[in-house]
């Protein structure tokens, strides 16, 4: 089973590595390129397609200083000596990730999410509500095939539930984690109210979490897969992007308690996404006149 490029960004790091193949095939000698070619072995090994200009094989008689290992430290070096060491070590930890992402026979699909659900509904006999997140969703709504981790919420997170989640993700070939938005912003007011249902399973309720927040979230980290599935939720009319600064300003005073957020930065990318949304439709608007 080989991956295509929409599976490679799906995985941890993966937008990394897949910049870094574009940049390969164009022969540049970036960070990313530097990156896939330090990992061409493993990820060979992964059944991933290499481009054809990238040899993975090595002897003992390379130059040390030519090897991408070397070359990656010498461009970082350039580019700041002092942080060097710290961010080469962050790129590997990156490429350490994506390697062991369990990529093969466990991508999700809409069938296999819902037979998931299924399985889970008919293990519990407590009452529980299951919140879909992230590519849960996506798959589900149908703006993604495939997606890497069904992440969810559960409330309450009772021990039968739990233990049926760690059982089915081994028998059903299903990477699962315990994820929501609240994780990374501050609860966003009402999320409860416009979290959307998908059904009912045995005792268990489930539902898309709150779209708003969903797509609040993704902004908030704006890698490329985050910024494809806010536009999609837009675009598919779960959310208003005219709403989203209102809901920014009401989480806005509660942003101390995420140390690792800068609430500038923040700002400026949903202020960014909402611009991008509305100049799409106006362009859209001219052209239907």
């Amino acid at each position: 089973m080989r991956m295509d490029f929409s599976e490679i960004e799906q995985l941890p790091g993966g937008d990394l590595i897949a910049a870094g193949l574009v940049d390969v095939v164009a022969g540049r000698e970036t960070a990313a390129s530097l990156l896939v070619e330090i990992g061409a072995p493993r990820l060979e090994a992964l059944q991933m397609d290499l481009p054809s200009s990238l040899s993975v094989r090595r002897s003992a008689d390379d130059d040390v200083w030519d090897l991408p290992e070397h070359r990656l430290y010498a461009l970082l070096a350039a580019e700041d000596a002092d942080s060097a060491q710290g961010r080469y070590n962050a790129l590997i930890r990156r490429l350490v990730s994506f390697e062991r992402a369990p990529v093969v026979g466990r991508l999700t699909t809409a069938a296999k999410l819902e037979e998931f659900l299924r399985e889970l509904g008919r293990s519990c006999t407590t009452p529980g509500h299951v919140y879909l997140v992230g590519g849960a969703t996506a798959v589900r709504e149908g703006w993604r095939e495939t997606t890497v981790n069904v992440d969810l919420e559960l409330v309450p997170e009772h021990d039968e539930a739990l233990r049926a989640i760690h059982r089915l993700k081994d028998e059903l070939a299903v990477n699962v984690e315990l994820a929501s938005p609240d994780h990374f912003i501050p609860e966003v007011p009402g999320w409860r109210e416009r979290s959307r249902l998908v059904g009912r399973y045995g005792p268990l309720t489930v539902s898309h979490y709150d779209p708003y927040s969903q797509v609040l979230a993704k902004l908030e980290r704006s890698h490329a897969k985050d910024l494809r599935d806010a536009s999609a939720m837009v675009r598919s009319g779960l959310v208003d992007a005219g709403r989203l600064l209102a809901m920014l300003a009401e989480i806005e005073p509660e942003l101390y308690r995420y140390p690792a957020l800068d609430g500038r930065t923040f700002r400026r990318s949903v202020e960014r996404f909402v611009e991008t949304i509305q100049a799409e439709d106006d362009g859209q608007d001219r052209a239907a006149d």
